[in-house]
């Protein structure tokens, strides 16, 4: 009844957490990302016995955990862990030792999360946890000992050389950030177990407690940039490109209106007239090819995970570069990119700059002057066209 009562409020719990935000309250930009770490515990564990001096049934504890945060108030611990044991008989008073080792699955609620929402700098967190465990319990020998006395083989009923134990668990804990990765705490934690795990008759449970400190270390970063902050980064983009266009479009009417009035002038004014028309059908070939950037010709296309320039794509350079040549008004920019659906983050930056580098020497090889040349690469943290293999591009744009 109190194990259904127990998944019963844990699915409530799963319930309620799953449809909170995982956006940071300090930073919208901010949201929770998944992540494993790894603790490593140490501290004292009592046996609960009769005994009025503590220290008789307390021995030291130590546990090694991984830890798995899937939600930003909620995660999972695998751990494996113990030390020792310890019992009381009473007549005459002696008090005895044993060995054992447990493996405990947990799970872990943040209840400042909880309470307080996500705060991905937050300094301190109050964590509750419940779980259960397999206890190897081995190395009786002191108990063994003790039975041999006439006198005291009836309080060791129970008595064992080795068994194992199923045991409940429940718990609460306190972790305090200390860097972005690390995470120092202390826990007390109460063990249930069967009334022989220390091999005496009592007709109730034994009980096994833990009070420890711990250190964890995150494999990963604990948070992300936030779709919504994404979305509104590339809807700011998105507006600006169509404010340049505009522009652009305006500009390009302008010139042609100018062109039709330097037409109607006098036959003096007809020589700079056609040099003018000249200049503008340039300016508005390079203004199409900044519109129309995704067929944009001179860019250079990549296989995946390559910078190499394929000949087909290496025309298209030479096309430019002889463009460039023959219009020495013209900068160009380029801009190397890697798609986001391959490879890591750090791997993405360091292939964009290699795509990018490689059309930038062709081009000087061709006689482009560098100082006509503005190179960038930007890794996946953009990606320009909606398919993943079209990212795999160096855009150059004419300005």
């Amino acid at each position: 009844m109190i194990m259904r009562r127990l998944t019963l409020f844990i699915v409530a719990l799963f319930s309620l957490v799953s449809a909170s935000a995982q956006q940071s309250k300090t930073d919208e930009s901010v949201e929770f990302r998944p992540h494993w770490d790894l603790q490593l515990q140490a501290g004292a564990a009592y046996t609960i016995g009769e005994s009025s001096t503590i220290g008789k049934l307390t021995s030291p504890a130590l546990y090694l955990s991984t830890n798995y945060r899937f939600h930003s108030a909620m995660g999972v611990r695998l751990g494996v862990g113990g030390w020792q044991g310890r019992g009381m008989v009473l007549l005459p008073q002696h008090d005895y030792a044993f060995k054992f080792m447990q493996l405990n699955a947990d799970y872990k609620l943040d209840l400042t999360t909880l309470i307080g929402g996500y705060n991905h700098s937050r300094l301190v967190s109050v964590y509750a946890m419940a779980g259960a465990g397999l206890n190897y319990s081995f190395n009786n020998n002191e108990a063994a000992l003790l039975a041999s006395n006439a006198q005291m083989i009836s309080e060791l009923e129970y008595l064992w050389d080795s068994k194992l134990f199923i045991a409940g668990r429940f718990g609460v804990g306190v972790d305090f950030r200390v860097g972005e990765r690390l995470l120092i705490g202390v826990e007390a934690n109460a063990n249930i177990l069967s009334d022989r795990f220390n091999s005496k008759r009592a007709e109730n449970v034994d009980w096994h407690t833990n009070l420890m400190a711990g250190i964890s270390y995150s494999f990963g970063m604990k948070h992300r940039p936030s779709s919504k902050w994404i979305a509104e980064q590339e809807a700011m983009a998105a507006a600006e490109l169509l404010r340049a266009e505009q522009e652009a479009e305006a500009q390009r009417q302008a010139r042609e209106a100018e062109e039709q009035r330097l037409a109607a002038e006098e036959a003096e004014r007809q020589r700079i007239e056609a040099e003018e028309q000249a200049a503008a059908e340039a300016r508005r070939l390079a203004a199409e090819r900044l519109k129309n950037i995704s067929d944009n010709s001179d860019n250079a296309n990549f296989i995946i995970g390559s910078a190499e320039i394929s000949e087909a794509e290496a025309k298209r350079v030479r096309a430019l570069a002889e463009w460039l040549v023959a219009h020495e008004g013209y900068r160009v920019s380029i801009v190397g990119y890697a798609d986001r659906e391959t490879g890591t983050a750090e791997g993405n930056m360091r292939l964009s700059e290699r795509r990018a580098r490689n059309v930038m020497s062709m081009l000087v090889d061709l006689g482009v002057d560098n100082e006509r040349i503005t190179m960038n690469f930007v890794g996946d943290t953009e990606q320009p066209f909606e398919r993943a293999e079209d990212n795999r591009v160096v855009i150059c744009t004419l300005e």
